[in-house]
């Protein structure tokens, strides 16, 4: 779902019109609906503006829809701190078992509907799946860690985003806010995803409290602590290795028991 469509399906789900929303970010009716076409796009600010009024994600409004795994990651917690299985939450939310897979496994894109029929078989607001952390997120610091770590001058940067050097101090520095089409620039230059540098990572606890208490126990083991610290320190590659290895015995832990 491209970014214009979702402004308009939770505009036209909270029951506001393209005037009044337009009122209230103080912009004309036609360039809203020029941005809910995709025909324009709003400055990070204006966007900030959206999000805000309409109570959803910045993120999500960011996160592009082929890569929308917050969603299917939240939804596999939380079904599973519920002891529920796929067949088990379809019965509850009557959403088809195969469209809660799909959307776990991040294959398919969850509509407003199984959004709202999940959330509430789940005992969640919708606005779980959706929203980022309370906490601000820190642009500046975020872009300064990928460009060191790429062993980048800030003027490389500049040169590969087409923006100037002091542009980029100013927003490393959170000092401005860069237009969308700047921010899209810098993450390809970086190699990341636009949403990524938006989402905030900074907090766990929404991400533990939906934990089993069994669970929450094992990590406070110092063993379990100790492989933890053991993973953190891992290359990509070798992390790769250790899931595929991780997948592979809980496909075949019966045989090999």
């Amino acid at each position: 779902m491209s970014l214009g469509a979702k402004i308009r399906d939770f505009r036209k789900e909270r029951g506001i019109t393209i005037t009044q929303l337009a009122k209230k970010l103080d912009v004309s009716p036609s360039f809203l609906s020029a941005v809910e076409r995709d025909i324009k796009k709003p400055s990070l600010i204006m966007l900030r503006k959206i999000s805000s009024y309409l109570n959803i994600s910045l993120a999500y409004l960011m996160t592009d829809s082929g890569n929308n795994t917050m969603t299917g990651e939240k939804l596999r917690a939380i079904r599973k701190s519920r002891g529920l299985s796929t067949e088990d939450l379809a019965e509850l939310s009557e959403v088809p078992p195969e469209d809660i897979r799909n959307i776990e496994k991040n294959l398919i894109k969850p509509s407003l509907e199984h959004l709202e029929k999940l959330s509430t078989a789940l005992n969640v607001t919708m606005r779980y799946f959706v929203e980022r952390s309370p906490h601000g997120i820190n642009l500046g610091d975020k872009i300064r860690a990928l460009r060191e770590k790429m062993e980048m001058s800030q003027a490389q940067l500049a040169s590969a985003a087409s923006i100037s050097p002091g542009l980029v101090s100013q927003i490393e520095n959170n000092i401005t806010m860069p237009s969308l089409e700047t921010l899209e620039r810098i993450a390809e230059c970086l190699d990341v995803e636009t949403s990524y540098l938006l989402v905030d990572t900074n907090s766990n606890s929404q991400f533990l409290a939906n934990l089993s208490p069994e669970l929450v126990s094992l990590l406070n083991d110092p063993k379990v602590q100790a492989v933890l610290t053991a993973v953190r320190d891992l290359e990509p590659g070798e992390l790769r290795f250790l899931l595929n290895f991780l997948e592979f015995f809980k496909l075949n832990r019966k045989l090999l028991s």
